[in-house]
């Protein structure tokens, strides 16, 4: 892997990063110098920060929050001293798992889901169990006859948390039908029978829509605020070299957070807090995000069209059409392996291209693990290298027998 990745002629349709040529170098520099020159503002940004964060800025991400949500103002006041900064949405996954998780918990988590968070599950000594989905996301029916089979069996009691990417998912670029979100709430808490299961909403993408305005937020739906974790990120949508991202607590679970998240690092950087507040407040964060949207909307109709150039009418093959963020998911006949292990893998490489295999992103429970779908994701490359990438993925999976050809 390593080689291929040094392989400057390589075209990655497998990294989830952002575009390189939208980071925001000039509200950036303007946010910093704005801070800097004014002294008190430039040693409070320097100083030490709170566990919790900046407070300033957390009641201004609230506000905002009611405007997304067509809240009325000082509607979700009461959730400023619920709401904290991370370093990213990353580290409030890892704490959400550290704080509720012990070994032998379950996690339900849509499949196929995002495979980083699978992982630091698993390191808890905690199940991971998939729960079917469609292209409207994760499906209640499904879901419900998981948590029945789990009572029948006698383990409701280690469910702790259902896990869903509600905008734009990674990997499959769909998000969670808005018809779906107060239902979920409801099933989760009337299947809180022992103890209280919660739902972690992973809304990393929310925000990066092509055709419009997104439906409210799970979170939203969960109005005595006792169910539903909404993790939130500044890293698709301005920076990740900022890490900074934000969540919003049940009571419940405040203070064990805040107290892992103090041992862990004190709180996050204050600086990069400062810095965001500052770009939000001047206008440019919004800016930034309605160019990425146009950034990516372009990118992603270019990666479909040249899939539909040299895919389209293929027998078995297919692929989700994102209505936002970063990814794609493409299908192939199932006898063909995907896997890096697998013959499409190492064709892909010889043709110089690469995916991230599909079967990262299923749980083995319940199996099998499918081991014929591929993440793309539009993020880095460029246009051409889109069209190339699409090509050389084609020239990839005719090689791979007669059957794709």
């Amino acid at each position: 892997m390593k080689c291929a990745l040094d392989n400057p002629g390589l075209i990655s349709l497998a990294a989830g990063f952002v575009d390189p040529a939208s980071l925001p170098i000039d509200p950036t520099r303007r946010a910093v110098d704005a801070l800097l020159s004014d002294p008190a503002r430039g040693r409070k940004a320097l100083q030490y920060g709170t566990t919790i964060g900046d407070r300033s800025l957390r009641e201004r991400l609230v506000r905002r929050l009611e405007q997304e949500e067509d809240a009325l103002p000082g509607q979700f006041a009461h959730v400023i001293d619920r709401t904290v900064m991370t370093n990213g949405s990353q580290q409030l996954l890892y704490l959400v798992a550290e704080a509720l998780l012990d070994p032998g918990d379950i996690v339900l988590v849509e499949s196929p889901t995002y495979f980083v968070f699978m992982g630091l599950i698993e390191a808890r000594g905690a199940r991971v169990i998939g729960i079917e989905t469609d292209d409207g996301g994760l499906s209640l029916p499904s879901l419900e006859e998981t948590l029945l089979q789990l009572d029948e069996a006698g383990d409701l009691p280690r469910v702790k948390l259902i896990y869903t990417v509600s905008e734009h998912g990674n990997p499959t670029g769909l998000s969670l039908a808005g018809d779906r979100r107060a239902p979920l709430v409801e099933l989760a808490n009337r299947w809180s029978k022992s103890h209280q299961i919660y739902v972690l909403e992973d809304a990393a993408y929310r925000g990066l829509s092509f055709t419009g305005r997104e439906p409210s937020s799970v979170w939203r739906h969960d109005e005595d605020g006792r169910c539903v974790i909404l993790a939130r990120t500044f890293s698709k949508s301005f920076s990740p070299g900022l890490k900074t991202g934000f969540g919003i607590l049940p009571e419940a679970l405040l203070d064990s957070v805040l107290n892992l998240k103090g041992d862990h690092d004190f709180g996050s950087n204050n600086f990069a807090q400062n810095v965001l507040e500052q770009v939000i407040a001047d206008g440019s964060y919004d800016a930034q995000v309605a160019w990425l949207r146009e950034v990516y909307r372009s990118k992603c109709e270019v990666l479909l069209g040249a899939l539909e150039e040299h895919l389209g009418g293929v027998e078995g093959v297919s692929w989700t059409t994102p209505k936002g963020g970063l990814y794609i998911w493409l299908t192939v006949p199932e006898w063909l392996d995907t896997g890096k292990d697998g013959p499409l893998f190492s064709k892909a490489l010889e043709h110089e291209v690469l995916y991230v295999p599909g079967s990262y992103a299923f749980p083995d429970e319940p199996g099998p693990v499918p081991t014929n779908h591929a993440r793309l994701c539009f993020g880095v490359p460029n246009e051409e290298q889109l069209r190339e990438g699409a090509r050389r993925l084609a020239e990839a999976l005719a090689a791979c027998g007669e059957r794709v050809a």
